[in-house]
């Protein structure tokens, strides 16, 4: 499409003088101010115009009044962000910040980008994907976050803070009605306990269908089904120490659309849902689908006093994660999998935040983490692994304010880590029940590696506030877990690999040109080094060990590892900037620009840094959202329009053997989103009154290929579901 060929000519510039017009905005200012955005981002309440990095903050307004409805949407918004569901998996994360992702759901690997939900560090990437409902402030910190968040966080922070019980009576509730049958009914209560608690409790239930229509079957099989269930019960021991304990239930069911996307394949052209055939596929076999059922429990302890703060923070996730797979399209590719894993992490953490009145404040603290994983998979890759984690970090962070103008910022994070791996592979065909009970019989392989690492990540920022905003240059070191990939059933397979380490340097402005606008910039330049990387290639491939001549059974089985591959520079600009020309208009925009190679990638002796490709790293991001608040029969109407660019972006994992002329299409092409929304609040005798109608993704009639996977022996891909419109209803008191 036009609008597609001429972004780059047309609407970028056009985004870059929005996001520059707070310089040059010459409005009547009045009583017309930016809202003040209050994050946590330095494990302390601060504005977000004050803190040295580089972090966009969603606050509640925005995910009232907007088409921010669950932690995918976020991509939309902030820039050099890209995230989706992964593609085996139930609502588990795929994340890519500043180019750094991770799209699978294996335990036994870290993920680039770090997810906290009230405090709690997320060992992996499963339940990343959750609703907005009930959050009471959404952060996304970008570049390395190592000192104060710790391992597995060198892409960035999504840190995400529900509301805690009010200790008094109130509530709300949502009801929801869309495209693909959807249906989600949503509830929050309030009510006190005693004069000095109170209780909340949260439930919500979402249904949909598929996006793709199935032509054997005359309608669309089940999408998604899924309820939670949040308890939550706050305590004051007395006016400066109180509790808050968490306890909550969640059952996620989804099925993959009803499509596939296949390389070297023998289906038929109905068998395929493609742009041509209006998004229709004719399979009648059972599809993919995922379940992610479990439960957590959080505690969060908190004293006050004069001239500082000490928190703790206790969090047990134990969940059961189950993919059962019986066909890719037809018979024609079957490829059956019953994988079943049971995961567990404890984890606590100790802070101690100063509140000083002197020129000195500082953040120190303890962290421990457990976390154990059990795998049963197969009959095409039987396995079985049981994967453990054990780590303890120290860490501080202290600012000093060297005169009225000038500040200085110094952290560091010292980690030791242990990992142990048990893993055993059978022969293709191996049955459920031999795997369980790990029998001998027909056994391939075994193998009991263990990995040991520590590391010291540490940060140094120079701060200088002038009469608008503030400059600051920082120094940040990060680090990614090494360990094993547990679907190996190769010795080399299963090998440890080491950690990733980053270096990264970065200049930004925060500014408040006039009371209603608002500019941040930041460059960012980082180097990293033994990067992790995927490798999917054919038995054969002499790294991998399969097919020789000791092992003729294994010849042109698919071969799965993680190597550290090479070094990675890469560099970008961010700009965000908000103009409110009135107090019924509102203006965000956001540039990300990115750049990254790899500087060498070792492939068994050979360099292939000139086609290998950083996967999932647009090189341009971009936003607008435009927001419009007025006066209607009693109440307020605000119009919201948010449109995102993303451009190209490469999903194939093994550079070593793709050629481009003959291998499976792996690019996902740049697109562009434009969602709307209309929202009315009115306030009635006892509460207020939410209508709402929404258009997601209004640009795009039909579906667009989402995700792109090469599994060796051929390819496949799947859809992001299609244009949404719906409505909704909802109430608070």
């Amino acid at each position: 499409m036009n609008y597609q060929k001429n972004f780059k000519k047309q609407v970028l510039p056009a985004l870059i003088s929005l996001s520059m017009l707070p310089l040059y905005a010459n409005v009547a200012v009045g009583e017309t101010m930016l809202e003040e955005v209050v994050v946590t981002a330095r494990k302390r309440q601060e504005s977000i115009q004050d803190v040295p990095v580089a972090v966009t903050a969603i606050t509640p307004g925005q995910l009232e009044r907007g088409s921010i409805t669950s932690s995918l949407d976020l991509g939309k918004l902030v820039p050099n962000v890209e995230l989706h569901e992964t593609a085996v998996g139930s609502e588990s994360l795929s994340a890519s910040i500043r180019g750094l992702s991770y799209d699978d759901i294996e335990k036994s690997i870290e993920p680039t980008v770090g997810v906290a939900i009230d405090g709690v560090f997320l060992a992996s990437n499963s339940g990343g994907v959750f609703d907005f409902f009930d959050v009471e402030s959404v952060e996304v910190l970008r570049g390395p976050q190592g000192t104060l968040f710790g391992r597995n966080t060198i892409g960035g922070v999504i840190n995400v803070q529900r509301t805690e019980p009010t200790g008094e009576w109130g509530g709300k509730f949502e009801a929801v009605s869309g495209d693909e049958s959807l249906t989600a009914l949503k509830a929050l209560v309030n009510m006190p306990m005693g004069e000095n608690g109170g209780i909340k409790l949260a439930v919500s239930d979402t249904q949909s269908d598929s996006h793709v229509y199935n032509t054997t079957l005359e309608g669309r099989r089940d999408y998604k089904d899924s309820q939670t269930m949040s308890l939550s019960v706050k305590y004051d021991f007395s006016e400066n120490t109180s509790a808050v304990l968490t306890y909550d239930d969640y059952d996620h069911n989804t099925t993959a659309p009803d499509t596939v996307f296949v390389s070297a394949s023998p289906l038929g052209a109905g068998s395929v849902a493609s742009e041509a055939n209006d998004w229709k596929t004719s399979p009648q076999l059972l599809p993919l689908t995922a379940t992610l059922e479990g439960e957590n429990t959080t505690l969060k302890v908190t004293h006050n006093a004069d001239n500082y703060q000490i928190k703790y923070i206790m969090g047990i996730m134990d969940y059961t994660e189950e993919v059962h797979e019986a066909s890719w399209g037809t018979a024609a590719v079957f490829f059956p999998v019953d994988r079943d894993q049971e995961f567990k992490q404890t984890s606590h953490e100790l802070q101690y935040i100063s509140d000083l009145d002197g020129p000195m404040n500082f953040v120190a603290g303890v962290y421990m983490l457990e976390a154990d994983s059990y795998i049963t998979s197969g009959p095409v890759v039987p396995f079985t692994a049981y994967h453990s984690l054990s780590t303890t970090a120290v860490f501080g962070e202290m600012s000093y304010d060297l005169s009225e103008d000038w500040s200085l910022t110094v952290g560091a994070r010292y980690t030791e880590e242990e990992k142990d791996l048990n893993s055993r592979s059978w022969i293709v065909g191996v049955g459920n029940a031999d795997r369980i009970a790990n029998s001998s019989d027909n056994l391939l392989n075994e193998g009991s590696p263990k990995f040991e690492d520590d590391n010291v990540s540490y940060r140094v920022v120079l701060q200088r506030e002038f009469e608008k905003g503030m400059l600051y240059t920082s120094y940040a070191t990060g680090f990614r877990s090494g360990g094993f990939f547990n679907r190996g059933s190769t010795d080399s397979e299963l090998a440890p690999f080491g950690s990733e380490e980053v270096a990264s340097f970065e200049i930004g402005m925060r500014s408040n040109p006039t009371d209603n606008s608002q500019l941040n910039v930041t460059y960012f330049n980082a180097e990293y080094s033994d990067k992790q990387t995927t490798v999917i290639t054919d038995g054969n491939d002499p790294v991998c060990g399969k097919g020789t001549a000791e092992n003729p059974a294994a010849q042109g089985v698919t071969c799965s590892f993680v190597r550290n591959a090479g070094e990675v520079s890469m560099d970008g600009i961010e700009i965000e900037a908000a103009l409110m020309p009135t107090d019924a208009l509102t203006l965000r925009a956001a540039i990300g620009t990115f750049s990254g190679d790899y500087d060498s990638f070792d492939y068994n002796g050979t360099d292939i840094s000139d086609r290998a490709r950083l996967l999932y790293a647009p090189e341009l991001t971009a936003s607008l959202v435009a927001e419009h608040t007025s006066n209607v029969a009693g109440g307020s109407l605000t119009i919201n329009a948010s449109f995102s660019h993303k451009d190209d972006v490469e999903t194939q994992a093994d550079w070593s053997t793709y050629d481009p002329a003959t291998g499976p299409e792996v690019t996902i092409e740049s697109f562009q989103t434009l969602d709307l929304s209309a929202t009315y609040l009115k306030d009635m005798a006892n509460g207020t009154l939410k209508l709402r109608a929404y258009g997601t993704d209004i640009l795009d009639g039909g579906n667009r290929v989402g995700r792109r996977y090469d599994a060796g022996a051929f390819a496949w891909a799947e859809l992001v579901p299609r244009r949404q419109i719906g409505v909704s209803v909802g109430y608070e008191f």
